[in-house]
């Protein structure tokens, strides 16, 4: 599957429907589980721009207080996945390098790097989101830290 397709790909309302009720029961116990969590921000960042964000906090959530369950390459590439849907260049930029700092040889990486950037051109954003991407790293430089130090 190219990496278009992922970015743009909308998630089944039914898979939807399904995460969520397993995020809502777990979160009514305690702390859901890494797995249904991710599992129910993947589902988000699929759909429209409301539960895109809410899976982006999931996600940022999740990548600040860390599992063993899921790999922090994961969070940051869906992550890059998530701002880029929502037109926030900068921001998946700056998640983008982030991945490619700790896996420059990562194929997938390089390939949504590419795309992020061709649609900044797109959208006549590229000037703007090479200044931005300053003020985007600088808001997930406490991230890097974690993830480079702790990265699976």
């Amino acid at each position: 599957m190219d990496i278009g397709a992922i970015v743009d790909e909308c998630v089944d309302s039914s898979d939807l429907e399904k995460a969520s009720k397993t995020y809502t029961d777990q979160a009514r116990r305690g702390l859901p589980s890494a797995l249904a969590a991710f599992t129910y921000a993947h589902c988000l960042i699929r759909s429209n721009q409301e539960d895109v964000k809410t899976g982006i906090m999931i996600l940022e959530g999740m990548l600040k207080r860390g599992t063993e369950d899921i790999p922090k390459r994961d969070y940051v590439f869906y992550l890059s996945i998530a701002h880029t849907r929502i037109k926030e260049y900068d921001r998946a930029l700056a998640y983008i390098q982030l991945l490619l700092s700790a896996e420059s040889d990562n194929r997938q990486a390089i390939e949504l790097k590419s795309l992020i950037e061709s649609r900044m051109k797109r959208d006549g954003l590229l000037g703007l989101g090479i200044v931005a991407l300053g003020g985007g790293a600088a808001l997930i430089a406490g991230l890097a830290a974690t993830f480079l130090a702790r990265r699976h």
